[in-house]
């Protein structure tokens, strides 16, 4: 007998996307996880901000090409309708180009049509747990994109200050793309205690995901991202 849905602390999911055959293919795998619901779903943006508004949900899939216009373009008004809903992109392609314009809006994951559906619950649960949805392989490719983008400046001394040393180096860890679980295993500590560090830099530096955390202290020169071993 399955575990009854009241007992089972459920992640509420909004799907956004204009093509109908693609969103119950969605609700129905995720029908399947007693702990993801999916509470509503729409076709444009306009009706998903209004629809997330009231639902509040947990996390909101949002495809990045809705009839012809960006998803990305809502990003800002589904974060106003919703400040603790976070958004992971969809997309039909695996194009650096797609992640990088994504968490550059403010997406703190990214998902492409071509896997899988059934890898979809694991990757939910991985972002509402606070972890950036990105591909490894990607991953140094986008954080590159924003080093480049950005134009370093001296490190404010107060941002600097307000990191402590262990907070520093999970910084640094994360600029390398591990995991909470690689970085206990590289620190010896445990996951729940980096999930508190993470949450400590998240906050520090006013970001809402870790790339943008990355980004953020690339850009002032806090840190450096790895260079690339030579092949």
């Amino acid at each position: 007998m399955g575990t009854p849905e009241s007992d089972v602390d459920q992640v509420l999911v909004f799907l956004v996307d204009d093509h109908q055959m693609w969103r119950q293919l969605l609700r129905m795998q995720l029908d399947l996880e007693p702990d993801l619901r999916v509470v509503g779903e729409a076709a444009t943006g306009p009706e998903a901000v209004e629809a997330v508004a009231e639902l509040a949900p947990d996390l909101v899939l949002l495809d990045l090409d809705l009839g012809g216009r960006s998803g990305l373009a809502y990003v800002s008004q589904l974060h106003t309708a919703a400040p603790s809903a976070r958004i992971v992109a969809l997309s039909g392609t695996d194009k650096v180009e797609d992640m990088v314009e994504a968490f550059r809006s403010g997406a703190v994951g990214f998902l492409s049509k071509q896997h899988p559906v059934e890898e979809f619950p694991a990757a939910l649960r991985a972002v509402h747990a606070g972890q950036s949805l990105l591909p490894p392989e990607a991953a140094s490719a986008v954080l590159s994109a924003f080093r480049d983008e950005a134009r370093p400046v001296a490190p404010s001394p107060v941002t600097t200050a307000g990191l402590s040393a262990r907070e520093l180096e999970v910084l640094n860890l994360l600029a390398r793309s591990m995991s909470n679980r690689e970085i206990a295993s590289e620190l010896f500590i445990s996951e729940n205690t980096v999930k508190n560090h993470v949450s400590n830099v998240l906050s520090k530096l006013e970001a809402r995901t870790r790339v943008e955390a990355v980004t953020s202290a690339l850009s002032t020169g806090l840190i450096e991202l790895p260079a690339q071993p030579d092949l």
